[in-house]
């Protein structure tokens, strides 16, 4: 118990602590405690929808995944555990809770909360076979009905998505069982809603409920118009901080997990308050798959300020503000996409389940893991195909010796023989080596303090040409960013089962070249 209490009280302690004093002599090395000789690489998720059916999940253990750690929402609920039969089917496999959890009243963030059995929402579509006839009348049933002592519990939103076939259509929408309300402004109620015009576009109201079923009645000329989508959903409806107590207060194990802030397309200013709250808000996506890859400030699909690096230059940001702040790379929505986040956990063979979920919430909590932006697997004829971004690349050193700072990395393919490896601090990049073993001097003003607020790795394996046969050399590599690089290829992928969504900035090319990042080694 003695144990436990401590590790609590540890996990509790604000980011400002005196533990963490702000002398500037010492880095905070996250990966000081890796065995590099005997531990294991394990190919995991922080941010990643599906696996809600066995041939979802069967997906998923074709590209390498061993740590399965769902996010889905609508509701935010943990798809965990595994079902039975097919844990038994798969005993290789590591599962964890988690889910994306959204709709706060104070932001307008998503986060994830690995390792938590939090669960917050309500989702339910009306299928499309019930929207191509006219009129819709719907009943969403087994609602919370509003009250004023725990109002998040009966607010919804309705979402209607409406398109014109022809001339300029409306439709009428009738509500029985809740009003519209305010969502910014306490929930304040705002009347019934009776024959409301709704002209094509995306449509949003939230509702307070006045019953535990919402009788729904949405009139329009089928023959004019489509509905695409017609849905009630809840999020958290409550401020972040208090969703994110709940969170910590569900974890599976004190010294394991916590808050990932995904794709993070606000500013410094918006993640500063959430990183300083608790040490187990651990940090933001670097990349995100679904959102421009390593960034785009003004959302999804983004690129008319190219590049896209909104994510990656904030990930920087945060930590010259010296705070720690781990970075996380996922696929999110997109199946086929790229995007991991690379554990590094003792051998797992000899531990018992309990044991073996705890170690990977525990390599999330503590940093030991490195991300991966990886080549994708594709035919000759430009088809995407299974192991799609898995890659044995890797660090297999990064260790700190008499103030210089080593990495090695191995694990790269025949078909990229070329490694190159960055070093990039405070002030940018400020080594590159054409080498799969590097070192980096800690350099220390005249009061002995480390100049560097912190150092973090980056390091790509390259093939010998790119765009069918064009010579890619490492002094081109080394004129490139991470966007550039990670858009290197040598053909266009085919549409298909495995076209990985339909932007072409982002998607079309099939990535030739693997990226891996390690976490940020800290001056405190």
């Amino acid at each position: 118990m003695k144990r436990r209490r401590l590790l609590a009280t540890l996990a509790t302690l604000p980011a400002t602590s005196s533990l963490m004093a702000s002398t500037g002599r010492e880095l905070d090395n996250p990966y000081a405690e890796v065995k590099w000789d005997a531990w294991e690489c394990l190919q995991s998720m922080s941010h990643q929808h599906q696996g809600q059916t066995d041939a979802s999940r069967d997906g998923f253990v074709d590209m390498g995944y061993g740590h399965l750690a769902f996010s889905n929402y609508y509701p935010s609920a943990p798809t965990y555990p595994l079902p039975k039969d097919y844990a038994a089917k798969h005993p290789q496999l590591i599962a964890a809770p988690n889910a994306e959890h959204h709709s706060f009243t104070d932001t307008g963030l998503h986060a994830n909360a690995l390792g938590s059995l939090l669960a917050t929402g309500y989702g339910s579509s009306v299928s499309a076979k019930e929207c191509a006839t006219a009129p819709i009348a719907h009943g969403f049933d087994g609602l919370d009905v509003f009250d004023a002592q725990r109002p998040w519990l009966g607010v919804y939103r309705l979402d209607v998505r409406l398109a014109a076939k022809a001339g300029k259509p409306t439709a009428s929408l009738t509500l029985e069982g809740a009003n519209e309300c305010d969502f910014r402004n306490g929930f304040a109620d705002k009347g019934p809603v009776r024959d409301r015009n709704l002209p094509p576009g995306n449509h949003t109201l939230y509702l307070r409920t006045t019953a535990s079923c919402l009788e729904t009645k949405l009139v329009f000329d089928a023959d004019a118009m489509s509905v695409t989508q017609y849905r009630l959903m809840q999020g958290t409806n409550r401020p972040w901080r208090d969703v994110f107590r709940e969170a910590f207060a569900m974890l599976q194990y004190l010294d394991g997990g916590g808050m990932t802030l995904n794709h993070p397309t606000g500013k410094l200013a918006d993640y500063l308050p959430m990183l300083d709250f608790d040490p187990r808000v651990l940090g933001i996506e670097v990349w995100n798959q679904l959102t421009s890859g390593f960034g785009s400030s003004r959302g999804f699909y983004d690129h008319s300020g190219e590049p896209s690096l909104h994510f990656y230059q904030l990930w920087d940001d945060i930590l010259r503000t010296g705070r720690r702040c781990w970075g996380f790379f996922v696929k999110d929505h997109n199946t086929y996409g790229r995007g991991r986040n690379v554990l590094l956990v003792p051998k797992l063979d000899a531990m018992t389940t309990t044991e073996r979920e705890a170690a990977a919430l525990r390599a999330y909590r503590r940093g030991t893991f490195f991300g991966s932006v990886a080549s994708l697997a594709a035919s000759e004829t430009g088809e995407v195909i299974a192991p799609y971004d898995r890659s044995s690349f890797r660090f297999n050193r990064i260790a700190v010796q008499n103030d210089t700072l080593h990495v090695t990395v191995s694990g790269n393919d025949p078909k990229r023989p070329n490694v190159q490896i960055r070093f990039i601090t405070d002030q940018g990049i400020a080594s590159i080596v054409d080498a799969a073993k590097a070192a980096f001097p800690l350099k220390r003003d005249s009061a002995g303090r480390l100049e560097a607020a912190f150092v973090r790795v980056e390091a790509f394996a390259y093939p010998k040409t790119h765009q069918r046969g064009q010579p890619l050399t490492a002094a081109m590599l080394r004129q490139m960013h991470v966007h550039d690089i990670s858009l290197l290829h040598d053909q266009k992928a085919l549409r298909g089962p495995a076209f990985a969504s339909t932007d072409p900035a982002l998607r079309t090319p099939i990535p030739i070249v693997d990226m891996i990042f390690s976490q940020p080694l800290r001056r405190v």
